[in-house]
């Protein structure tokens, strides 16, 4: 014989609530404290209870999605499988677990960032989080407006009136390169594409160079992907243009793609020349040799960007938070 599938009356009679009680419960209501909902949904998880998703939708006229959005200006940008990304969308979905809440995972050409906001206004999303402001700030304040509850990752960018969650930028710049200073380094050069986020980490490490007294400042001009590093390392190379004992790389995998290229014509990593990248990435712990980097904390992150949206969702003022960066010293420096 089937089991009789349990119902919120069945939930709210185990519980000793009401129903409405249950049903607040069930959709995360501030109208039930913390303890009281964890209390009911493990009842309801223990018997089996389940949403009627559609209804609920329906009935709210919420869609209990989160769209992350990644903005992506070129094919040479930071993609959806860029690593440091995909460890902050799985925080972001991990942290809208536990709100009952799924995850939209989208990806924008520039041109068409005007159309972020109809995920909302189709409610096809309840709310935002878009990564990819470095080339198209401006573009960004046009759309992103007080209105529409959006969070953007990324340091806060003058004039902009959008809510951020991002890392030092300049503090991470500066620490790659005292770091190399410090361990002798003559011929320091940073690599990165100029968007504002790395201006900010160019612009540290311009500043250490300053602070101790040195003029030699050289940058390249390096997309944001393992590839176009590779291939304008090769280059320098074969032309004999590559004349620096260390870089500060402005991600991981400028630095991966880098150090590849280099030891392929016989390079020794730190001895010829020293990286320091940045990011995190959870690879870079476990090539040879372990990369040193600035990490961004993405656990952190994840968290504060889902935690201000959900504020937004709740009508609370928004604020921009700026998290701390930190040097990890591996055998790359």
């Amino acid at each position: 014989m089937t089991k009789k599938a349990s119902t919120l009356t069945d939930v709210a009679r185990i519980a000793g609530v009401s129903e409405s009680t249950v049903s607040r419960a069930l959709n995360d209501s501030n109208l039930v404290s913390e303890k009281t909902r964890k209390r009911i949904k493990q009842i309801a998880q223990e018997m089996g209870f389940k949403i009627n998703t559609l209804a609920r939708n329906l009935r709210t006229q919420k869609s209990y999605t989160i769209a992350v959005v990644l903005v992506v200006s070129s094919e040479e940008d930071q993609s959806a499988s860029d690593p440091f990304l995909l460890s902050l969308v799985g925080v972001i979905a991990d942290e809208l677990s536990k709100r009952n809440y799924d995850l939209l995972l989208s990806s924008h050409p520039g041109e068409a960032l005007e159309n972020v906001p109809e995920l909302v206004n189709q409610k096809k999303a309840d709310g935002v989080i878009l990564f990819g402001q470095g080339d198209d700030i401006e573009h960004f304040t046009e759309v992103v407006k007080p209105e529409l509850p959006a969070i953007v990752w990324g340091q806060v960018a003058p004039g902009s009136g959008y809510v951020t969650v991002g890392t030092d930028n300049y503090k991470g710049g500066m620490l790659a390169t005292q770091h190399l200073l410090e361990t002798g380094r003559k011929s320091i050069c940073f690599a990165g594409h100029l968007s504002y986020e790395t201006e900010q980490r160019y612009f540290g490490y311009q500043q250490a160079l300053k602070d101790a007294g040195k003029q030699y400042r050289h940058h390249l001009d390096v997309r944001f992907n393992f590839s176009d590093a590779y291939k304008t390392t090769k280059a320098l190379l074969e032309e004999g243009q590559f004349h620096y004992d260390a870089i500060v790389a402005a991600s991981d995998t400028i630095a991966l793609g880098m150090i590849k290229a280099l030891t392929e014509a016989g390079k020794i990593i730190p001895d010829d020349v020293a990286f320091v990248g940045y990011d995190d990435i959870s690879v870079s712990a476990y090539t040879t040799p372990a990369l040193s980097t600035i990490r961004q904390d993405t656990r952190k992150g994840g968290e504060k960007l889902v935690e201000l949206l959900f504020d937004r969702l709740a009508g609370k003022p928004g604020k921009s938070h700026i998290l701390d960066t930190q040097l990890i010293q591996r055998s790359s420096s």
